[in-house]
């Protein structure tokens, strides 16, 4: 950075920043932002040039604050703050041709072209008018058009601004100029995917991998695409030589562990994650998945002690769940009870969550009592918390105790009137549990109303039709939220339904798939205790 020239405070510079500084400080922009621009425009420090703009562009003067940063310049021709500055606010005020002018100083100043554009995208990028973003991008790469950079640079803000047509067609300029540009050719997929072209990308990237083997980035972005079509198999694979090519590539080894666990391969998973672990010490969601593996592998000791290790990230309040899940499993109630009352303790701005956590638990566990009296306690210090009230209501559903479950959840619809959830719950409970249909199937339509595809409330619309008698539209619905789900407890009243209607064959065949699927659900096992099929 070159020195700052010496700069004599006359008794007219000196006054023209205090005044400006005292101005600003109370507030009274219209006397701060000129004085500190004709300080600005005497002063040979750009230190007062930058400060000019600062004060002006909080002020929203961006006029002014263009004259300034051009000072700024002008005073420090080698900051690329000025440089950054003045772009940003050219494009504000639709100065594209100043705009340019100082992006092609950044790039041209950038020992790596790719990351100058990468800077110029980002500049562009924070212009509110997107169309004059892009336009002022296609006049950059103008500039610039053998440089398949540019036409990169092109294509990410042509996606950023949505028009995905333009960038596809800046990407295949990028790979005409260099067929295998990585970063182009990953980047097309992206965009096909985006036009719902997925095969079509699919295969951009197959072939990119089979041309060049020995390119991670290549395979991992193909492994994500494989992952999102759901080969499973062929993702890993790809993940695999990830790892291969680059042992201490973080995210390759995190891709392949989850997959290594989600197909059961546990100690390959363990293996990736404790490589991962040696990278990166501090990373939490590799300690939650380690106790995940070894949770299920039966193993709660070892899940115990990796699920303490976590003190943040995504997997904290999660965790949580599971110690206190492992600790209950061990028949150490107290033991659980006093680590919810710690963390309550210190953390009270969550308190309510461990509340929830720790009635799940109990749910989980089938103590209903445990679960409705922790709710309780926790409703005593915030009393109109929706998610409080809505697990204590289910809890009291459970307990047979509907006049506590009505209460609470009619208390969650005076202060939410749409709140979806609880209008099909309370609907639920009421065709379930008590004989007033109609005033269900008002709750429940409701529901339905704003959420026309959840099989959740689909299955409750069936079923209170079937409590009214509408066997065929009851059929007709539980049909299909069973066709969205496979879920058993939606199979048993499907095959309800299906025997009131002497159709009893096909209801052996519901109440047997949902059977093998959930061989200990309670519902289904009452269901089919009733009934003897």
């Amino acid at each position: 950075m070159a020195p700052l020239p010496e700069q004599t405070l006359t008794d007219d510079l000196m006054f023209d920043i205090l005044v400006a500084e005292i101005a600003g400080q109370r507030g009274e922009m219209e006397v701060s932002v000129p004085h500190y621009l004709q300080a600005a425009e005497n002063a040979r420090d750009p230190r007062v040039a930058e400060r000019a703009v600062q004060i002006a562009s909080y002020a929203k003067q961006y006029d002014i604050a263009e004259r300034a940063a051009r000072r700024w310049v002008e005073l420090a021709p080698d900051d690329l703050e000025a440089h950054k500055a003045l772009t940003v606010l050219a494009l504000h005020l639709g100065d594209t041709e100043e705009a340019i002018s100082q992006l092609d100083y950044l790039i041209s100043t950038s020992s790596d072209p790719e990351e100058g554009y990468r800077l110029a995208t980002a500049l562009l990028s924070r212009d509110a008018n997107k169309d004059a973003a892009l336009k002022a991008m296609q006049k950059l790469v103008a500039h610039h058009p053998e440089n398949p950079q540019a036409w990169i640079a092109l294509s990410r803000m042509a996606v950023n601004v949505g028009s995905l047509e333009v960038g596809l067609d800046a990407v295949n300029k990028a790979l005409d100029l260099s067929p295998q540009l990585p970063a182009a050719v990953i980047l097309k997929a992206q965009i096909l995917v985006r036009l719902e072209r997925k095969a079509e990308a699919t295969q951009v990237l197959e072939a990119a991998v089979s041309k060049h083997p020995d390119n991670s980035m290549l395979h991992f972005a193909y492994g994500r695409m494989l992952l999102d079509s759901d080969d499973l198999a062929g993702a890993k694979k790809q993940f695999g030589k990830v790892v291969e090519l680059e042992p201490d590539n973080a995210e390759g080894l995190y891709s392949l562990a989850l997959l290594e666990l989600e197909t059961k391969q546990y100690k390959a998973g363990e293996k990736h994650l404790l490589q991962l672990l040696q990278l990166q010490p501090d990373e939490q969601n590799a300690y939650y998945y380690l106790g995940y593996s070894a949770l299920e592998q039966g193993d709660d000791a070892t899940a115990l002690q990796w699920y303490s290790k976590i003190e943040g990230g995504d997997y904290w309040s999660q965790s949580q769940l599971r110690i206190a899940e492992i600790l209950l499993r061990q028949g150490k109630v107290d033991a659980m009870q006093r680590h919810m009352r710690l963390l309550r303790q210190k953390n009270p701005e969550q308190s309510e969550t461990f509340f929830l956590i720790e009635g799940q638990v109990y749910t989980d566990a089938g103590m209903h009592e445990a679960a409705f009296n922790i709710y309780g306690t926790a409703l005593q210090a915030s009393p109109d918390n929706e998610e409080l009230l809505y697990a204590r209501a289910l809890a009291a559903e459970k307990l047979g105790k509907l006049d506590i479950a009505e209460s609470d959840m009619r208390r969650i619809l005076k202060n939410d009137p749409d709140n979806t959830r609880t209008l099909n719950a309370l609907g639920y409970t009421l065709a379930d549990r008590t004989n007033r249909y109609e005033e269900a199937l008002v709750y429940i339509e409701k529901a339905y109303e704003q959420e026309p595809n959840d099989p959740a409330i689909i299955d409750s619309l069936g079923w209170v039709h079937f409590r009214l008698g509408n066997l065929d539209e009851a059929r007709s619905l539980l049909q299909r939220a069973w066709d969205m789900t496979g879920n058993s407890e939606i199979g048993a009243h499907l095959g309800e339904v299906m025997w009131a209607q002497g159709d009893r064959e096909d209801a052996r065949r519901v109440w047997e798939v949902s059977l093998e699927a959930e061989p200990d659900n309670p519902m289904l096992l009452k269901v089919l205790e009733r009934y003897h099929p």
